[in-house]
């Protein structure tokens, strides 16, 4: 198990929006959410997207900011994304669960652990937490998250699906 699991706001939404929020604590006991990616969900409760409510969650801990030449180093990344990399370098062996292309891209260039919203979604299956990925990474296509046609067969492969 990671040493800490830290998430970043997408994967927050679409498990939210999925209904599976709960297999974060089912994966990994206890997740954290760096105080600015905190802001971004309250962000986005108030422009009206479907986001959960963080102080509900009692197996999410948020993380106070932190200052490093780093958050001014990384330009084109939200301030969510530098905030959840810039954790998981100061808390090595840890679990980073971001999205976005470039920084995933960041996150890679760093040997970051590194998972996302299909890894979860993985993950979950093969623990027996989900029936199956498929109809997930379908509702995931209605919600406006991209996924490669490639990626989605990859992402069912390694879930062990039937791929039609």
């Amino acid at each position: 198990m990671p040493r800490m699991v830290i998430i970043n706001t997408s994967p927050i939404q679409y498990l939210h929006q999925l209904g599976l929020i709960s297999i974060l604590k089912s994966l990994y006991g206890k997740v954290h959410l760096p105080e600015e990616v905190n802001e971004e969900i309250e962000q986005g409760k108030l422009e009206g997207i479907n986001l959960p409510d963080i102080s509900s969650l009692e197996f999410i801990n948020i993380l106070p900011k932190q200052e490093s030449a780093f958050n001014r180093l990384v330009r084109d990344l939200d301030k969510g994304e530098t905030a959840v990399i810039l954790n998981s370098l100061i808390n090595p062996g840890s679990l980073v669960v971001i999205d976005d292309f470039l920084a995933r891209k960041v996150s890679m260039e760093l040997n970051l652990n590194l998972t996302g919203t299909a890894g979860i979604l993985i993950a979950a299956k093969l623990k027996g937490l989900i029936d199956s990925v498929g109809p997930y990474l379908d509702r995931l296509n209605q919600l406006g998250f991209y996924l490669a046609p490639v990626h989605r067969l990859h992402i069912l492969r390694t879930a062990e699906e039937e791929i039609q």
